[in-house]
This record gives structure tokens, C-alpha cells and sequence, in this order.
């Protein structure tokens, strides 16, 4: 779990960690008092905490979670270093000054394996296939792995994709119309080809294949796909950590799925992968209409209508909240933009209750 009121400092942290794909981060949160309901209720192993932050500092809370589970390892991250002597008289694991690094985590990381009697996994890899696709040695986010070919890159991102498949499914897809004798060695070249180039990067074996199927071992590496799955079937099961969820899935998403990629076969994967997408953005949305946070609200409908922008509801929802705050000028150019986008791709107006709703706007003091 990560606890840090800074939000830019929670990012950049939760980045490093998934990258180095040896730990997963059940929640984040900018709210200590939140953090603290959370462990209450859900075990954790260890907690990346901020000490200077409002309402609660992370002293004050480190006693409290040590409280619910003495077995819960604390690992400091501050901007500051007079905290130090006091983080380790309440037995901290580990202390990092901000900003963090890399090979800074990668050190607590070890240190937590220790701690809890395995290594952290130094092979393995980590691939990230939301706004591209790009395959990385785990803990070393810089060092990218290449693969040999356009079509080694996409049997690999296929694989992926599908989890297991068959080997019949694979070359129909990938070699459909190469007689069978050639389509059966181009994939047997090319699996080969993938698992060469994972092993001489030392990074570990991640894929088995069978007499009929080849699979991916999704536990061999960590994919921002999985844990966006992951995230996702997590939110329908728990409704009591809904916003925490949202946003770690949200931020997952980084772009379309193989962004750059034309593979014919990924078209209705990625279409239902953006849709999922535009489902969260919108439930993140309305759930901070509900607790009464307009600006967030703004902020996943304004999303939204970037990739849907004939979302006439969506341009409807920015238009009162802008009013709501007294944002005359950015109502009615929420509606202009409606109304162009509708007669240039529609040839249609806005519903007339928008408009009477803009000019009882305007003409409001």
C-alpha cells in the first residue's frame, strides 16, 4: 500500500514498483485516515508512507497500522531526512528520501525479501501493452528487450493477449494461407526466436508450450494488461474500496491497447478494452458527483467526451457542473463545442432543453 498526500510523489511511486513486477499494490492513498480504514479491513504486507502530511503525519499512522498488524513492514518516503532516527526507533524496514529511484527501490525491495524469507525476482519481465507495446527486464525499467522481428513482436503480443490458445488458433491467425508444413515451422521458428530472446536477456521462462496450446505463465512477469484485468474483476467484488480501485485502474490505462500496432486480430480486444475504459471513467466520475467533488467530476467527463465526443449526456453533465461553479464562460463553450461537433458529424443540434439551459445561464447575474 502506498500513503502520500502528494499526489505527482504517489504516482511516480506506484510507477516504479509496478515496473520492477515483484510486488503488487493492493491501494493507494492520498488520505491517511483513508489508509487507515482500508487496512482495517483488508490485509496488507507492506506500506510506502509519507511522514509530512496534514491531519495525520506518517508517525501517527505507523503506530496505528502497527496496532491492526505489527506484522505490516513500514518503509518511509519523505522529501525530508530529520526523520530518520525516529522512522527507525519504530522499527522501520527502510527509509527513502524522495525523489525516489529505481535502483533506490530496487535496494528496499531486496530488503523486504529478506525480511519476508524469498528474493524478489531479479529475471522476469515486465511488458506494458496499453499505448504501445514495450517488453522491459524487471527492475530495470530502462533497459527495453528487443525481439528479432515485426512478426516475432506479434506472435509474443498475441500470446499475451490470449493467455492460452492453440497452436491451430495461432497459425490461422498469424501464417492463415502459408501451406501447413511452412506455417508450422514459421511458428516453431518464431516461438523459438521469443523464448531465445528472453533468455539471453537472463529474464527468466514465461511461456509453455504444449502438445496442442502454448501459454503465457502469468506469474513469470508482470503485463499492465493483467493488472488492469486483475483490477477491474477486484472492483466488481469490492464495492467498499470503489474509488481506490478506479483510480489504480484508471492509471493503468495509459493509451489504446498496442497502440501503433495494426494486428487485425487485436481490433475487438482493444475496442473492449477502451469501452471497459470509458465504464470507469464514467463511474469514477459519478462517483465523485456523489461526494460532491465537482472538479474530479470535470475532470473523468472531460475524458471521456475526448475519445466519445458525441456524448450528448457527457456535454450535458460538464455543462451544469460548469454552471454549478459559477463558470459561465466555460459552460457555453462546453455547449459551442457540442453543437459544432454535432452539426459537422451529424448534421443535428443539441437537444432544445441545453439550450434553454445555456441561456438561463447567460442571463443569471
Amino acid at each position: 500500500m502506498i500513503v502520500d498526500d502528494e499526489e505527482l510523489s504517489q504516482k511516480r511511486l506506484r510507477r516504479i514498483l509496478s515496473e520492477s513486477g515483484t510486488v503488487e499494490i493492493c491501494a493507494a492513498f492520498l488520505d491517511p485516515l483513508e489508509a487507515y480504514e482500508y487496512v482495517r479491513t483488508s490485509p496488507i504486507d507492506v506500506v510506502f508512507l509519507d511522514i509530512s502530511m496534514p491531519e495525520m503525519n506518517g508517525m501517527k499512522l505507523s503506530s496505528l497500522l502497527a496496532e491492526l498488524d505489527d506484522s505490516i513492514d513500514l518503509v518511509f518516503v519523505t522529501g525530508y531526512d530529520e526523520y530518520a532516527l525516529q522512522a527507525f526507533e519504530v522499527n522501520a524496514l527502510d527509509y527513502v528520501l524522495k525523489p525516489v529511484t529505481s535502483e533506490r527501490i530496487r535496494k528496499t525491495l531486496n530488503k523486504i525479501g529478506k525480511r519476508r524469507g524469498y528474493a524478489p525476482a531479479e529475471s522476469g519481465i515486465a511488458v506494458h501493452l496499453f499505448n504501445g507495446f514495450k517488453i522491459m527486464q524487471r527492475g530495470q525499467p530502462h533497459a527495453q528487450l528487443k525481439l528479432r522481428s515485426p512478426k516475432t513482436e506479434e506472435l509474443f503480443a498475441f500470446l499475451l493477449c490470449k493467455g492460452t490458445v492453440s497452436k491451430e488458433e495461432i497459425i490461422d491467425t498469424l501464417w492463415n494461407g502459408l501451406e501447413p508444413q511452412k506455417a508450422w515451422k514459421n511458428l516453431n521458428q518464431t516461438l523459438y526466436y521469443i523464448r531465445k530472446a528472453i533468455h539471453d536477456n537472463k529474464a527468466g521462462q514465461c511461456i509453455e508450450a504444449g502438445r496442442n496450446d502454448i501459454r503465457i505463465l502469468e506469474g513469470s512477469m508482470y503485463c499492465d494488461l493483467y493488472e488492469f484485468e486483475n483490477v477491474a474483476k477486484q472492483i466488481r467484488m469490492n464495492p467498499s474500496q470503489h474509488e481506490h480501485l478506479l483510480e489504480r485502474a484508471l492509471s493503468l490505462y495509459t493509451g489504446p491497447l498496442l497502440q501503433g500496432k495494426s494486428y487485425e486480430w487485436a481490433g475487438s480486444i482493444i475496442h473492449r478494452l477502451e469501452q471497459k475504459y470509458l465504464e470507469m471513467l464514467e463511474a469514477a466520475a459519478r462517483h465523485y458527483l456523489q461526494r460532491n467533488d465537482p472538479a474530479k467530476s470535470l475532470y473523468y467527463f472531460g475524458e471521456i467526451v475526448k475519445r466519445e465526443s458525441l456524448r450528448e449526456d457527457i456535454h450535458d453533465e460538464m455543462i451544469r457542473l460548469y454552471a454549478r461553479l459559477g463558470r459561465k464562460n466555460e459552460a457555453l463553450q462546453q455547449y459551442r463545442l457540442l453543437e459544432e461537433t454535432l452539426l459537422r458529424e451529424l448534421g443535428m443540434r443539441p437537444e432544445p432543453h441545453l439550450k434553454e439551459h445555456i441561456e438561463k445561464l447567460l442571463h443569471t447575474n
